[in-house]
């Protein structure tokens, strides 16, 4: 199963880590990571149940095609064309099992939030956009208003580092 992962911009070192572990090694992309919670701190204090750890211990990877999101987007006349975004395309095969969870959230608020451990999902349940995300786009339909992308998309999280100087990177 591959996942997937903004290639961050700027990128420094070989590894993705989590955002807490940023913080003294990289201060300056700490703060810039940081910035994209602005408005909803609260997210960095989520608990990932089965790790025992917090949002911001976890790397956050999409299951699916990354362009199936934008596509739709665009569909839904949210945003114009697909952006030329660069994605790490990770295998599975990489991560630790003991250190990866899925995070399905169907909605606002705490208790809709499922989490499994990685291993335990047919990896046909995160194929696809959930309905709750079409959902949600749709009620954003001529508001102007962006979306969150991700919103209601199940996120396999990850509670280590991960070297990706052989990940290959790719282009929406």
């Amino acid at each position: 199963m591959k996942l997937y992962h903004g290639a961050p911009d700027p990128m420094m070192g070989n590894e993705l880590m989590p955002l807490n572990e940023m913080k003294d090694i990289y201060p300056e992309l700490y703060a810039l990571h940081l910035s994209k919670y602005e408005g909803r701190e609260e997210i960095l204090e989520r608990k990932i149940p089965l790790l025992n750890c917090l949002w911001n211990d976890v790397i956050q990877f999409l299951p699916m095609h990354p362009k199936k999101v934008f596509e739709l987007q665009v569909e839904m006349g949210l945003i114009p064309e697909v952006p030329p975004y660069k994605f790490f395309e990770v295998d599975t095969s990489l991560l630790d099992p003991s250190k990866a969870v899925v995070f399905f959230k169907i909605a606002p608020g705490e208790e809709n939030v499922t989490v499994k451990w990685l291993k335990d999902v047919d990896p046909s349940e995160l194929e696809d956009i959930p309905q709750a995300t079409i959902d949600y786009y749709k009620s954003l339909v001529g508001t102007g208003e962006l979306p969150f992308n991700y919103q209601f998309i199940p996120h396999v999280v990850y509670m280590s580092r991960l070297y990706i100087s052989e990940v290959p990177i790719i282009s929406l």
